[in-house]
This record gives C-alpha cells, sequence and structure tokens, in this order.
C-alpha cells in the first residue's frame, strides 16, 4: 500500500461530514428566511444533497430543529469555557458566579457579529412565539438551556459566591431572558454602538442581583456543569 495515500474516511466520519453540512445549510436558510422558510428540500439543496438524505439524518424537521438548536448552543458553551482557558484560568476552579458571567459575556459577544448559527438560535425562539406555533425542538432546547443556568445557580450557592435565597429556577428564567433579549436586540439593530457598554452593564447586574450578602459563608466549589443557551 502507498503510504502517502491518503487515509480513508470511516462510514461514521462520513455521516458526521454529511450532517455537519446539512446543519450548515439548515442554519443559514433558518438566518435568511426563518423556519417556515427552511423546508427540508431546500437545506438538502443548498447542501447538494437529497431531501431523502436530511430526512435520513434528523427524522423530521423538528428533529433538525433541535439538534440544530443543541449544536448551536454547544458551540457557545465551548467558546465560554475557551475564553476562561485564554485568561489563564480553569474552568473547574471558577466559582458559579464567574462561570455564569463569562457565559453571559460570551454569548453577548458572539451577537456582536453573529454567525449563521448564532442567528438561527434567535430565529427559532422566536418562532415559537405565536399561540399556535409547535417547534417542539426549540421548546426542548430552551427547557435544556434554563436547566444549564439552574445548574450554575446551584454551584455558585454551593460554593458561596451565588445568593442563596434566590431559586435557582427562577434564576435561570431571568438569565435566559437577559441573554435572549439582548441577543435579538443586538441582531435587529446592526447599527447598535452601544453593545460594548450593553455587555458591561449586564456583567454589573450579574453581580449586584446574584451575588450574596458579605456574611453568608463559603463552601468548596464543585465541578461545573455544562450550560446550554
Amino acid at each position: 500500500m502507498d503510504p502517502a495515500a491518503p487515509r480513508r474516511r470511516t462510514q461514521v466520519e462520513r455521516r458526521a461530514e454529511s450532517e455537519d453540512a446539512l446543519l450548515d445549510a439548515a442554519a443559514a436558510l433558518v438566518a435568511e428566511r426563518g423556519i417556515e422558510g427552511a423546508s427540508l428540500a431546500r437545506i438538502g439543496q443548498r447542501a447538494g444533497a437529497s431531501r431523502g438524505l436530511t430526512t435520513h439524518h434528523f427524522g423530521s424537521k423538528d428533529g433538525l430543529v433541535a439538534r440544530l438548536a443543541r449544536r448551536a448552543q454547544n458551540q457557545i458553551d465551548d467558546a465560554a469555557w475557551a475564553a476562561v482557558e485564554r485568561g489563564g484560568r480553569h474552568v473547574e476552579d471558577l466559582p458559579g458566579l464567574d462561570l455564569v458571567r463569562a457565559t453571559v459575556d460570551t454569548y453577548l459577544k458572539r451577537f456582536e457579529d453573529p454567525s449563521s448559527n448564532d442567528r438561527a438560535l434567535i430565529v427559532m425562539w422566536g418562532a415559537t412565539f405565536p399561540a399556535e406555533a409547535s417547534v417542539e425542538g426549540m421548546l426542548e432546547a430552551d427547557t435544556r438551556s434554563r436547566e444549564g443556568w439552574a445548574g450554575l445557580i446551584e454551584q455558585g450557592q454551593r460554593d458561596g459566591s451565588i445568593r442563596t435565597d434566590l431559586d435557582p429556577r427562577t434564576g435561570a428564567i431571568l438569565l435566559q431572558g437577559l441573554v435572549r433579549g439582548v441577543a435579538a436586540t443586538f441582531l435587529t439593530d446592526a447599527h447598535l454602538t452601544e453593545k460594548g457598554q450593553a455587555r458591561q452593564a449586564c456583567q454589573a447586574w450579574i453581580t449586584s442581583a446574584l451575588a450574596p450578602p458579605r456574611d453568608e459563608p463559603t463552601i468548596p466549589a464543585r465541578p461545573p456543569r455544562s450550560v446550554h443557551r
């Protein structure tokens, strides 16, 4: 065998590459036209594949929305943790409040110059607003998002960086609403010049809202849970 010949891709690798191409096409179409304008046929056409292949990978449009939302959320998670590491700190060593602040700041910074994946996440969220909307995949993503935020709040309460009189589920609703609302505002007005100041104001609000009174005890931190927005 020629040692210089390229390695043949495995079936798993080919499937992953095919799925990524379909998700890229779906994100671009959702970002451009909304969920209604991103049919399975159009997604397949944009990706250079058939509608049948799109259905084979995701089962239905709702399954595709769920997978697309999960990928966008995971990318935000990864970006937040990478930003922490670039700052010379380790995620497992950070208190919960600092992780909340880092995640919120990374999330909003992405929407200063959003990718198709970022924009598609907010567009899919907006598609759940009509009373008769049926976007189960995005509703599942919202639930997962709140669970992630609640997990960080609980971690902060254990390590003493977040006040203990805050119900984690209530705090999760507030954090989700904060980042989604500000991100949507960034998207609707591309000419805003105060985006950096808005991010700084969010950091100040989070600290004032979540930090405990000075006399609350501190408990050793535990490893962080993944956050999904």
